[in-house]
C-alpha cells in the first residue's frame, strides 16, 4: 500500500490487527492507528499495512 493512499479516518489492517488511522507521517512513512478496543494508539510503518482484498 502506498503511503499516499492512507488517510485519517480510514481503517487499515496489519498482521497484528486493524485500527482507525489517526495520523499519517508521509516523510517517515509511519501511520498511527487506534484499535477500537484499546486506549493507546500504535504506530506502524506503511510496509506493515495489508491491503484488503
Amino acid at each position: 500500500m502506498d503511503i499516499h493512499e492512507v488517510r485519517p479516518g480510514m481503517i487499515c489492517h496489519t498482521a497484528d490487527g486493524s485500527g482507525y488511522v489517526l495520523e499519517v507521517d508521509i516523510q517517515n512513512q509511519l501511520v498511527l492507528l487506534q484499535r477500537e478496543d484499546e486506549t493507546i494508539p500504535f504506530q506502524v510503518h506503511v510496509s506493515e499495512l495489508i491491503k484488503e482484498q
